[in-house]
């Protein structure tokens, strides 16, 4: 992170929030790690007063926790809620795939197939920010996939989840270094899409959801032993 210079103060907690968001999301702060206001106030220039309103939101979104007497700290990976983490996104996804795949256009579809390979590329495993960028165009992807279902409230609901549900994918794809088997999920996914094939689809989205939490619970299970 960089500091802010000349940010309007309305905007500053914003700011200071999107930039620890994408911080602890692509893997600077590791889990667990502890979060200290003033070291973050001192690094970006501002005073703690924003960065207590933006680590408040983002303990809102389920990525930090609040520890009496110690400040704030990313969240630990542990595995009961892993589990139920992607259950709640195999849960939501499952069914906004179902009502978006009713409901989509040809625009729907050409969105999909252009974001699908914008994301065939792969990144450099060794770099944050090349795996960001492409961890970003994997976000991009589901939006894609789901928001033709024109169902507000569920899509309102998984945008809530965004933020626990992506600290876990993208650490997935840090620790086991796998971007080949989501690729080829990806892919697959489209042409179901395209083609309006409904129970595969929806099929393909529970499966998708279910193998990045097992590559992760494996991971972590490993280095709790």
């Amino acid at each position: 992170m960089t500091a802010l210079e000349a940010t309007n103060t309305s905007t500053l907690p914003i700011v200071i929030y999107e930039r620890l968001q994408s911080a602890i999301l692509n893997g600077a702060f590791k889990p667990g790690q502890v979060l200290r206001q003033e070291d973050i106030a001192t690094h970006l220039g501002v005073s703690r007063s924003p960065v207590r309103e933006a680590l408040s939101r983002l303990e809102a979104d389920g990525i930090v926790t609040s520890r009496p007497h110690r400040g704030y700290a990313v969240v630990e990976f542990e595995p009961a809620q892993i589990e139920e983490v992607f259950d709640l996104r195999c849960l939501l996804e499952s069914e906004l795939a179902r009502r978006a795949i009713r409901r989509r256009t040809e625009a729907d579809i050409s969105r999909v197939y252009q974001t699908v390979h914008e994301l065939s590329t792969t990144p450099d495993l060794t770099d944050l920010a090349s795996l960001a960028k492409w961890h970003d165009l994997h976000t991009s992807f589901h939006q894609a996939l789901l928001e033709p279902s024109a169902s507000p409230h569920h899509l309102n609901a998984w945008r809530h989840s965004y933020n626990l549900i992506e600290l876990f994918t993208r650490a997935e794809s840090r620790m086991t270094g796998n971007v080949r088997k989501p690729q080829e999920e990806h892919v697959k996914l489209a042409q179901a899409f395209a083609l309006g094939d409904e129970e595969n689809f929806v099929a393909l989205t529970r499966r998708h959801s279910h193998h990045t939490r097992e590559r992760l619970l494996t991971q972590v299970n490993q280095l709790q032993r």
